[in-house]
């Protein structure tokens, strides 16, 4: 009978109290794999530090970081995490939030996937839920295409499991980059670098995570007015495509021959992108909302301070 594989289970945390219990009992309840969990809190004023030290000392199997640093985001906490734990000695990395529900068969079910597909890279669509049992199912398992990595994450964080040379990998790129500072998602800088190096990624269209949506949620949900109010801000603010230049430098892709089409001495023509809207985003509504956003850029002749 094979061993079960050896996974990582990295969670950021937060004044997480409400939640946090009931994640890390979901992960706990993994079947079919042998799960250490690893948690970094972000300096918190509820009462998150005292529950973990409780659930430290009565499990072998959770290891609390050094607390006490301010973060400040996800993205920081998470890049911390893969450089201050010892993933070399995992078979799969995988990433958590603190406040969702895993399925029991997540993890197995994940690993299944890369196996079959000999991916490196793994995410899923997930469920989303309120707290008036309203629940959602947040499609991610879009058709990859050539340059989506630079524009879009492929689903959140806390769907992701890395194989382990895939995880080291990040891991090496995170320890030598000067351009951490600025890029706000770390799931999308980490799909970016996979693609970039010839990782493969596959999305599964399935849904092992009840991803749970309240108003403390730093990212939560892509949907509705209001998350398309946010995108709309993101776009024109130049925000967006900050985040698509910050990945550019940190791959080193500024001489890459279709960035050069439309990214040259800290300018954007985004009128030359909008003719690249197919390659850039996965779902056809995204491309279309991609193109427009884009002409109406180039109409307006907005001034974005890039990188």
């Amino acid at each position: 009978m094979n061993k079960p594989k050896k996974i990582a289970v990295l969670l950021a945390a937060y004044n997480g109290e409400e939640w946090i219990e009931e994640q890390i009992k979901s992960i706990q309840n993994q079947k079919g794999v042998s799960v250490d969990l690893y948690i970094s809190l972000d300096l918190s004023i509820d009462k998150t530090y005292e529950i973990l030290k409780k659930l430290v000392n009565s499990c072998k199997n959770i290891t609390l970081l050094p607390y006490g640093q301010k973060f400040g985001s996800a993205a920081p906490n998470f890049f911390s995490m893969l450089l201050r734990t010892p993933i070399e000695n995992y078979d799969y990395i995988s990433l958590s939030d603190q406040d969702d529900i895993w399925l029991e068969e997540k993890l197995k079910n994940a690993i299944d996937k890369l196996d079959k597909n000999n991916a490196s890279g793994y995410s899923s669509n997930v469920t989303a839920y309120w707290s008036n049992n309203k629940i959602k199912v947040i499609k991610k398992a879009y058709l990859q295409c050539e340059y989506d990595y630079l524009f879009e994450s492929p689903g959140p964080g806390c769907s992701f499991v890395l194989k382990n040379e895939l995880a080291i990998s990040v891991k090496e790129c995170l320890k030598s980059t000067i351009y951490l500072n600025g890029l706000n998602w770390h799931d999308w800088v980490i799909y970016a670098f996979a693609r970039k190096n010839n990782f493969k990624w596959v999305i599964d269209d399935n849904s092992y995570i009840l991803y749970r949506q309240h108003e403390n949620n730093q990212l939560g949900v892509n949907a509705g007015y209001k998350a398309f109010a946010k995108r709309i801000k993101d776009v024109f603010s130049g925000h967006g495509i900050n985040q698509t230049v910050g990945i550019i430098k940190l791959l080193e892709l500024e001489s890459d021959p279709f960035v050069i089409k439309w990214y040259c001495d800290k300018k954007i023509n985004f009128l030359r992108l909008a003719l690249f809207s197919k390659k850039c985003r996965r779902r056809t509504k995204d491309r279309m909302l991609f193109f427009f956003a884009c002409i109406i850029m180039s109409i307006l002749k907005l001034k974005i301070n890039v990188y």
